[in-house]
């Protein structure tokens, strides 16, 4: 090398040094900070926490057939996948931007020359075709870690997304799950609301023989009577609700009302209430949702460094060969070659407040996404505390309810015995049947409950989604990864 393109490569590096200088964004800085476990007061304590299969537990296969098949046709997780799709091209574009550019043109443009210019005879006044074949390279060098930041940050939007599409099929398989077991609560009710009503016929069967008898009055025999139509109408709205909750399970597979017309739902005999005693710690490991929150929060401490590298100059490498010609003839004679090498820099040294208002902007951006991390932390902990506290509650309550409907089958029973033995009336068994179909309802009710119950603690510990159970710290705004960390 010449020792003049030294000298202007050393004024180059000089230039830079003196330059990076001129960078100036003293007194812009971000103002929110992210809450911890500390702040929170969430215990270390691990706790058994659902799997991705959740709904297994139950053992129920037209349950998981249904979420099978929401998982596979739900419109809302399909748009989801193909965000995440859209934002890993977006990536992917990103990462391009890092590495070299070449490209390969071939033009052949006729033109006329004007006689009025640079160019000497023959070529003013006539038409020459101005061919070029050309291959070019460009590389821009990422001194300032500009190019690293944004494909950090584009990283961390994937991430995010996939995450949110997590989320997404979480929220999808329980609104299958507590949709199924509302239509087998309905179902439920349904038989005891057509025993009630068989029980209340017989009633009104007997008192009508009774008055018949001499023995009733017509106000036993239209009291008995007025209870009919109350029953019948509780039935045709169980009807209903049962179809609107058939309806609904269709739209979360993804099809037609009739999907689902003769699904046949069932309480399981049993409903697991092991519950964690306190909300843990590593819960922040454990939710899609604040994983989300955590990557768009990195994501936009990372655009931070990218707007911080705007200040700085930008230093392209920049390189062509080919061969260049007026004129076919000799378009491909080794004397058309055409090369060159070069240095391409761009210093921003007057903007108006260009870059500094882009700079606080992202600033802006990062505590959007921290307050945002924070609200969906802070609502993360409220959601687990809540179902645990209704579970405290219902546990109390199904502990009085099964003391009371082992009172009232017991009562039962024994007018039962005395009706055979001829001591009392059928009247006072039926009254009794009727306290036992009314505490089997209850019973029904509070085992839906519990199912629910349980489908919201699946939901609020996570699902099953688990990234690292103790994750890393965020970074503070502008500190970002390193180039092992993308790597």
């Amino acid at each position: 090398m010449k020792s003049s393109h030294w000298k202007f490569v050393s004024l180059i590096l000089i230039s830079l040094t003196l330059t990076t200088g001129c960078a100036n964004y003293a007194g812009l800085h971000p103002q929110s900070t992210t809450l911890s476990s500390t702040d929170l007061s969430l215990t270390t304590t691990l706790e058994q926490w659902p799997n991705e299969q959740w709904w297994s537990a139950y053992n129920d296969g037209v349950l998981s057939d249904l979420i099978a098949q929401a998982l596979a046709k739900n419109p809302s997780i399909q748009i989801t996948q193909a965000r995440l799709a859209q934002v890993a091209a977006m990536a992917k574009s990103v990462f391009a931007s890092t590495m070299p550019e070449v490209n390969f043109d071939v033009s052949m443009r006729p033109e006329r020359f004007t006689e009025n210019s640079i160019y000497p005879p023959p070529f003013a006044g006539a038409i020459y075709s101005n061919n070029s074949l050309m291959i070019d390279a460009g590389y821009e060098v990422d001194f300032w870690g500009k190019h690293r930041a944004a494909l950090a940050a584009a990283l961390s939007a994937e991430q995010a997304a996939a995450a949110e599409l997590q989320s997404a099929r979480l929220l999808i398989a329980t609104s299958v799950a507590k949709s199924y077991f509302s239509l087998a609560r309905l179902l439920a009710q349904k038989k005891i609301s057509e025993m009630t009503l068989a029980q209340r016929q017989e009633l009104l069967t007997l008192t009508q023989q009774r008055l018949q008898a001499g023995l009733d009055t017509q106000q036993e025999f239209h009291f008995s009577k007025e209870n009919l139509p109350v029953i019948r109408t509780e039935l045709i709205k169980l009807d209903e609700q049962i179809n609107l909750t058939r309806h609904a399970l269709a739209a979360l597979i993804g099809q037609g009302p009739e999907a689902t017309q003769h699904v046949i739902a069932k309480l399981p005999d049993e409903v697991n209430t092991t519950t964690p005693a306190f909300v843990p710690a590593n819960l922040m490991g454990r939710r899609a949702d604040i994983s989300a929150a955590r990557s768009r929060v990195e994501a936009a401490s990372q655009q931070i460094d990218v707007a911080k590298a705007a200040f700085y100059p930008n230093i392209n490498l920049v390189a062509f060969a080919g061969l260049s010609s007026l004129g076919f003839h000799h378009w491909l004679d080794k004397s058309s070659r055409d090369y060159g090498t070069g240095v391409a820099i761009h210093l921003p040294i007057f903007d108006a407040g260009r870059l500094r208002a882009n700079l606080s902007g992202k600033h802006a951006e990062y505590d959007i996404a921290v307050e945002s991390y924070n609200q969906t932390l802070i609502e993360a902990v409220r959601d687990v505390a809540d179902q645990l506290n209704s579970w405290r509650a219902l546990a109390e309550q199904q502990e009085q309810q099964t003391e009371l409907q082992r009172h009232v089958e017991s009562i039962y029973e024994l007018t039962q015995q005395r009706e055979q033995a001829g001591l009392i009336s059928k009247l006072l068994v039926l009254g009794a049947q009727a306290n036992v179909l009314t505490q089997q309802s209850a019973a029904i009710d509070l085992k839906a409950r519990a199912l629910d119950l349980t489908i919201n603690l699946n939901r609020a510990l996570g699902g099953g989604f688990a990234t690292a159970l103790s994750p890393a710290p965020l970074p503070q705004a502008g500190e970002g990864r390193t180039k092992k960390d993308i790597e």
